[in-house]
Parts: C-alpha cells; sequence; structure tokens
C-alpha cells in the first residue's frame, strides 16, 4: 500500500514556469482524489538560490492551494536540492519503522515541467504492484519546441514500455529505499541516473515505462549544464 505520496519540485529561477508545473501537479493530485485513491498528498517546492521572483509566486500559490509547501535553500544544485526536499518530507516526527517507509512514495518533476491528469494515480497503481522505483518518460512540450526539433527528438527516442532512459522530471521512489541508498547524489547533473543506478545495485524493483508521460520545456538555456537543455541545445 501506499498511504504517502509527495511531489518534489525542485526550482532554480523559474518565475516564467513554476506556476503552470503547480497548476498541472494540483490537477493530478484532483484527479486522484477523484479515482477515490484513499492517499495523503503533499507537494514540497524546492526554491534553490532564486535570485527572481520564484519564491514569492510559489508563496502565492501555496496560499491558495494549502497542500502545497516550500523549502528555502541556496545550494544552486539540483541533487542537494532534490535531497534535501527527500529528508525534509521523510523527517520521523516519532520514530518510523520499515513499514512506514514502505507505504511512503516520492515523486518527482521539474519546475518547466507538465505532469499529465493521472501521473499520480499512475505512480501510485504501480507502486502497489511492487515497484521500488518508477522511470517515467520525457518529451518536449509542443508549444515550446519548433517542428524540427520535436522531429529530431522522436526519431532519436523510442518511448515506450522498458525504455533505456532516466528523466529526472518523472521519477518516483519508495521511502525505504531512499534512505536505503543514501538519497540523491549530491550532483549538479546526472543525480537522476545515479539514483536508479543505487536502487538497481541495492536490489530494488525499476519499472521504467512510458504509461505517465511527462512534458517538459524546450528550453535550450536550462539551469544545468549537461541536463536536458544541453541535450536539446546539441540535437538542434
Amino acid at each position: 500500500m501506499i498511504d504517502f505520496f509527495s511531489v518534489i519540485v525542485p526550482a532554480h529561477n523559474e518565475e516564467d514556469e513554476i506556476e503552470g508545473c503547480l497548476e498541472a501537479v494540483t490537477a493530478s493530485i484532483a484527479h486522484a482524489r477523484r479515482s477515490s485513491d484513499d492517499v495523503h498528498v503533499r507537494v514540497l517546492v524546492v526554491a534553490d538560490a532564486c535570485t527572481d521572483n520564484t519564491l514569492d509566486l510559489v508563496a502565492g500559490f501555496a496560499s491558495r492551494n494549502p497542500i502545497v509547501e516550500v523549502l528555502t535553500v541556496s545550494f544552486n544544485n539540483v541533487g542537494l536540492a532534490r535531497n534535501a526536499a527527500g529528508e525534509h518530507l521523510l523527517r520521523p516526527k516519532e520514530d518510523r519503522h520499515r513499514q512506514a517507509l514502505d507505504a511512503t512514495w516520492l515523486a518527482f518533476t521539474d519546475a518547466d515541467s507538465r505532469v499529465p491528469e493521472h501521473w499520480i494515480t499512475s505512480q501510485i497503481h504501480s507502486a502497489r504492484l511492487g515497484a521500488d522505483c518508477i522511470v517515467g518518460t520525457v518529451a518536449p512540450r509542443p508549444e515550446t519546441a519548433s517542428a524540427e526539433l520535436l522531429t529530431k527528438w522522436h526519431a532519436a527516442h523510442e518511448l515506450g514500455e522498458d525504455h533505456p532512459y532516466v528523466f529526472g522530471a518523472n521519477l518516483g521512489i519508495r521511502g525505504t529505499y531512499f534512505e536505503l541508498v543514501g538519497g540523491i547524489p549530491p550532483l549538479r547533473c546526472g543525480e537522476d541516473a545515479a539514483l536508479v543506478a543505487a536502487v538497481l545495485k541495492a536490489g530494488g524493483r525499476v519499472l521504467r515505462t512510458d504509461t505517465c508521460r511527462v512534458l517538459t520545456s524546450a528550453r535550450l538555456e536550462g539551469r544545468a549544464t549537461g541536463g536536458f537543455s544541453t541535450y536539446l541545445k546539441e540535437l538542434a
């Protein structure tokens, strides 16, 4: 069973994107509730070294949607930001045992991404079937990319079940394995692939699926060198 589901969104200077991301996440939460999933859901935005209006926008959104919380850090490092969120959410208010961690799920997306309406219900369903880590697919948002770039992207990626990719904008992990592998590696880029590798090494069951594809910005100037935007720039 999954009783506690948390969505983690790292954000570094994302004033143009963060509200759209949170609107998609809260729509997914509403869908989960309509589907009668009796799960306690939290959303934690990690405002990491923001110098723009991101923090104020998140605070305003949270005032209208109390399910959203914000954690302010100054790492300028996505691996450290994701890990701080996980530790914050799993920090015990009392002694927690393995059964409680088994029933806790951490889902990750990015501030410039848009999760589908069924994203949360899909992750909960897969977790209940025994997955310890879910590696979902990602594609560029059509309204942010040229037709040529979209064609090149899809020609270079076979997005299906058992796909070979790892995207930080569409990940999920059971609380047990987050703690077992020591959390998210403190990397500025590649922390997502390193996490999945650690789960596999620890014997976790990793599900690679295209059933809950996330759409993300096709911007060519991103927040982490070597990340999704760097790849798109090279592709373009």
